[in-house]
């Protein structure tokens, strides 16, 4: 019985080898070092966060001011926060988490995305632009924006914007953040996830995914270490004296001749 109990201790540990190592091997293979380069735009300019703005600098909107009590929300002056990037880069989130604490507060109106640099040439780009127009019932209020994307509704935060305005329904006021993948995402279709937060109150207000966007779905994206170019070398040999290699082949062939010739005669 002791054998017995040796070889059933022995099988149970082996059973429990074989259940953890599948796990073990999947968390290796999902882990990957995401690098992401971002640079923001406004106005067709590069954006400066932490820009001070006159709440009177809005005129189309600030007139409304005494009338509308939505006229403005939050400070009339920007902080950005730099642990807001420790909080969301490297987190990755699934579409059930998110929870919209506004009630038509906020929205996302319009959204246009760019694709570039396809080194490779192989339909697959390293580089995209997402420009959206944020629009609120606000005559002004700061957010910030938080740009994801992932497959199957699980996505990885590439980047967290400055704190910039929003004003009213401008159409104007449109926020662009232009991404280069260095490292990290494989040659995939990927989906783009944007959530909009109130800089005030760090609450979402608003969002856009794949589901209510078209734009946002099957973006065919690699990162940049996945660019491969392969280059063919061509080599190309010279030959020269084309017509004295044919003569010598030429008189080479008469001596053997001859000397046949000599050979039958004796």
């Amino acid at each position: 019985m002791k054998t017995l109990n040796v070889s059933l201790a022995t099988i149970s540990a082996f059973a429990l080898l074989h259940v953890l190592t599948p796990s073990t091997v999947l968390a290796d293979d999902t882990s990957r070092n995401i690098e992401v380069s971002s640079k923001e735009y406004r106005y067709d300019k590069p954006y400066i966060g932490s820009q001070a703005v006159d709440a009177n600098a809005q005129p189309s909107h600030s007139a409304q001011a005494s009338s509308n009590k939505h006229a403005i929300k939050g400070s009339t002056s920007l902080t950005d926060k730099p642990e807001r990037a420790k909080k969301y880069i490297g987190t990755s989130k699934s579409a059930s988490d998110i929870f919209v604490n506004s009630v038509n507060e906020f929205w996302i109106y319009e959204t246009w995305v760019t694709l570039d640099n396809d080194i490779d040439y192989d339909g697959y780009h390293s580089t995209f632009t997402v420009e959206f127009d944020a629009d609120t019932i606000f005559t002004q209020a700061p957010v910030y924006a938080v740009l994801y994307i992932g497959r199957n509704d699980v996505y990885d935060a590439i980047h967290v914007s400055s704190d910039f305005f929003i004003y009213g329904e401008d159409s104007t006021d449109s926020f662009t953040i232009e991404s280069t993948l260095v490292s990290g995402f494989p040659t995939r279709d990927y989906d783009v996830l944007l959530e909009l937060y109130d800089a005030d109150t760090e609450t979402l207000v608003a969002y856009s995914d794949s589901y209510d966007n078209a734009d946002f779905a099957f973006l065919p994206l690699e990162s940049e270490n996945n660019e491969f170019v392969v280059e063919e070398t061509v080599v190309i040999v010279e030959e020269r004296g084309g017509s004295t290699s044919l003569l010598s082949i030429l008189c080479l062939g008469l001596v053997i001749a001859g000397r046949r010739l000599l050979s039958f005669k004796k």
